[in-house]
Formats: C-alpha cells, structure tokens, sequence
C-alpha cells in the first residue's frame, strides 16, 4: 500500500479497489498488524497498515463488509486489535452523537483562535512545517504533499502540538481535517481531545523522543535536551451526554425515492425500481485542501457509476447542494411523497440535509445502519464500556467458527 501511488488512490476511491486493498493487506500484512500496526517507517508499503480510511470515512466500504471479510480468513483472537481499531471509528462517531456540542463549540473555537493565530509565529513555522524539529516538519510535508500520516505519527504530532510548541489544539484539529484525506468530524476532532487531555479527564499523551526513536526506526535528529513537558489544557466546559437519542428504521408505503450523500456511499439502502438522486460532487463548507476535495469528488463519482450499473443509468440522477432545486424538480417530477436518506451524523450534513429538505413539503425517513445502532448504545461514556461488548455486537458479521466468550 502506497498512499502516493496513483493505483493507490484509483482503488479507495471505488468499492472494488477497496476490496481489492483489503484483501491485498488480509494476505500480506493483517497478521502482523497487532505487532507492528504502532510502527511508521517513512514509507506507508512498509507499515503494517490497511490504508482503508479514506474509503471508510466515506463508507465505500462499510465496518461490517471488512469484518466479514477478515473472518473469512482469520478467527477472532488473532486480529482482535484490529476488530477494536475499527470499533473506534464507530464509537467515535456514536460519542459524538450523544453530545454535538462539543463539535459546535469546537468551530465557535476556531473563530476565534483563526484571528488570534494568524500572524503568531510559532504557529505559521509549526504549518509551514518550518520548526527546525526534523520529525514534526516531515510529518508536516507529508501531510500536505499527500494527506496522510500513520496513527502513531499522528499522536506524537498532536502532543508536541499542544505541549510543546503551545498552541491550541484546535488549530491542530484544523490542520489536520483540512488536509487528511480521511478526514472525519469525529475521529480527528476527538482524538485531539484526547491527547489534551480533554476526553479522558487527566489523562494526556505526551511523546517521547525514545518513543519516536523505537516507532520510527531513529530515522530523525532531535535537538539536544529535546523534552515534552505535561501540562493542562484549561477548558472548563462539561459535555453531558444526551439522555436518550431514538434511532429507528421506519417502513412506510408512501412513494418514496432514495437521496444519497457522501457521508454514505455503499448503497446499502437503495432498491431496485426507486428513483435515486446522488450528491454529485463534494460540499466543503470548511475549506479542505485539493488533496481531500479531489479524492471525495473521484469517491463520488465511482459511486455515482456502481450505482447507474447496478441499478440503471435511467434511475439515477445527480444535483449540487449549492443548487437544491434539481433536487425540488425530482421530486417533482417523481410525484415523490417521502425521502429516504442515510441520517446524517454530527459534522457538515447535520443541518444541510434536514434544512435542505424542509421546504420540498416531503417526509423525511432517516435510515441508520444496524451497525452503528448496536455501537452507539455503548458510546455514550468512556471506550471501555462498548469494549465488553464487541464481540457479541460483532459475532452476527462473523462468517466462520464462532470465536469462544460471545
């Protein structure tokens, strides 16, 4: 797997070059991913990743698909680490859920620490990848160059973000999801906080120069006396989770037609003889980079063609959220009386859907994945309470010998 190659990003931007990847890293590399998943050597064909976020991010693929996929293969026990990493993403998203708050004030944030920031200098080195710290400033260009860093890589960076060069991890987080190609309002925002010290209360990651040195193959030069130092990062604000939040697939006989967008591109829930409108290029409200916008709208458009083949080019149209009324004249001219639309999470589509929708005089059926409902239930406090539970929530996708304890 080389995020650079061109093959590469042909592959995850389409369903089949995911399979295709997944199955390439479940027979050279998934057997060695709990040993050696925390090493970054420089160049992604040498680490023990699956390189499938992008894909994930934009469910090209579904959690569900590549467990049943890798079950095919190994028994629990020996890929569990991986199981839980992908498990994160969900719980990630389900933590979200219960309280966006915590995103809303995040952007609130940005607002003002943009202006604050803006001409610091210390910040305008750490972005330009000009601080004379060798590892932070490759990371720094290999993030820009090509919008990716390996997890471990992104946890150092995130610490000596915040407690060692002092700036607000929301300017991190900002970076970050401007430039990733996997980038996703839950995953990234949270994980800054965690690192901070602001998920888990108390608990911060600092790196570590014998860290960095052990993950890294002591590829860089450090500064002499070069020292993380811990420290709190105020922020005195509580995030309570919502008491309950109601999920539920609803069945209705009203002509219905199927909306897609590119929080969701695996089709799950379309049929045949629908009517389907498709998102037909990328919405970026929060000014990403070309590197993320190119692979979105190529996401996108490969959906748009597997979706036309399976279901017939007749069937399937296409409009721009900039310009809804495409969208208005469909319904229309489909006599259409309820959409139904993968329910959009806490992030860009949260209020463009619903606000989008609310004047077309149409009933509105969100549709969630059974998956993220057996998930989210658990999400509402720290990891470990869903932790007990994946094996039971994953043993249904399970193909092969069930593993003992479920």
């Amino acid at each position: 797997m080389q995020i650079t190659n061109e093959n590469y990003l042909k592959k995850i931007t389409s369903f089949e070059g995911t399979l295709s990847l997944l199955d390439d890293f479940i027979a050279d590399k998934l057997r060695f991913y709990k040993g050696y998943r925390n090493q970054d050597l420089g160049d992604p064909s040498k680490n023990y990743v699956s390189g499938l976020s992008p894909a994930i991010s934009r469910r090209i693929i579904t959690e569900y698909e590549i467990v049943r996929q890798i079950s095919k293969s190994f028994q629990y026990g020996s890929v569990d680490k991986f199981v839980d990493e992908i498990c994160w993403r969900t719980y990630w998203k389900g933590w979200l859920e219960h309280r966006p708050a915590v995103w809303h004030d995040y952007l609130d944030d940005l607002t003002f620490l943009r202006v604050k920031y803006h001409k610091n200098e210390i910040f305008l080195r750490a972005v330009n990848g000009e601080t004379g710290l060798e590892c932070f400033d490759a990371w720094v260009n290999e993030l820009k160059t090509h919008g990716y860093i390996h997890n471990h890589a992104r946890m150092w960076f995130a610490s000596i973000w915040v407690f060692f060069f002092d700036i607000p991890w929301q300017l991190g987080a900002d970076f970050f999801y401007k430039n990733l190609l996997d980038a996703d309002p839950a995953s990234n925002t949270l994980s800054w906080r965690w690192v901070s010290g602001l998920q888990t209360r108390g608990k911060r990651y600092i790196a570590t120069q014998n860290n960095i040195d052990r993950f890294t193959g002591n590829r860089f030069n450090f500064p002499k006396n070069f020292y993380v130092k811990e420290k709190e990062v105020i922020d005195n604000r509580v995030y309570e989770p919502k008491i309950s939040i109601q999920y539920q697939n609803n069945s209705s006989n009203l002509k219905k037609g199927i909306l897609i967008h590119e929080e969701d591109l695996s089709l799950s829930f379309v049929e045949k003889n629908i009517p389907i409108m498709m998102q037909s290029k990328t919405h970026n409200p929060y000014n990403q980079t070309s590197l993320p916008i190119n692979l979105a709208n190529r996401s996108i458009e490969n959906s748009i063609d597997r979706c036309k083949k399976n279901f017939g080019s007749n069937n399937v149209s296409t409009f721009d959220w900039s310009n809804p009324q495409k969208l208005t004249k469909w319904i229309s001219d489909h006599n259409l009386e309820m959409i139904e639309v993968t329910a959009p999470t806490v992030g860009k589509f949260e209020n463009l859907v619903p606000n989008t929708l609310k004047n077309m005089n149409i009933e509105i059926s969100y549709k969630y994945h059974d998956w993220d409902l057996s998930f989210w239930r658990f999400s509402d406090r720290g990891f470990f309470k869903l932790k007990k539970q994946i094996k039971k929530i994953v043993a249904p996708y399970w193909n092969g010998p069930l593993f003992t304890g479920v």
